[in-house]
């Protein structure tokens, strides 16, 4: 008989944009949070490849707004984040991204990088400026 695993699937937060079937929101394990990409899709729009602004500094808030609902549905907070890696397709974007993130963090941000891809998310939601992937405590 093998060992328990220390891994469970995050559930959805009804304040986050509903994920397609087969994703979930983000994974438990070994005391932190590793979150799936969290982009810029307003949660009410029900459109999972739409309701997204094509302005920048709108859709990095909503993306970190979105954290901040993934992160409650398992007891966490923006404080549990350790670590984003931030994905974007225009590195001109960075300075919108960057104002909102001094909004979200204005103290003790974690640690940051961002790295320029071909498209931050072919489908769905083609009209994202942005993924984040996250790490976190778990609480």
């Amino acid at each position: 008989m093998g060992a328990k695993l220390d891994r469970q699937s995050m559930a959805q937060s009804p304040q986050a944009p509903e994920r397609m079937t087969g994703m979930v929101p983000g994974v438990r394990a070994g005391g932190f949070l590793f979150l799936s990409a969290i982009r810029g899709r307003e949660p009410q729009s029900g459109d999972k490849a739409g309701g997204m602004s094509d302005d920048p500094l709108t859709q990095a808030r909503q993306a970190l707004k979105n954290l901040e609902a993934v992160l409650a549905a398992s007891g966490a907070t923006l404080a549990h984040v350790v670590k984003v890696t931030l994905y974007l397709h225009d590195l001109e974007k960075r300075a919108p991204f960057h104002q909102a993130w001094m909004e979200f963090f204005p103290t003790d941000p974690p640690a940051r990088i961002a790295i320029c891809v071909a498209d931050a998310n072919a489908a769905p939601g083609g009209k994202a400026h942005f993924a984040l992937d996250v790490i976190a405590l778990a609480p």
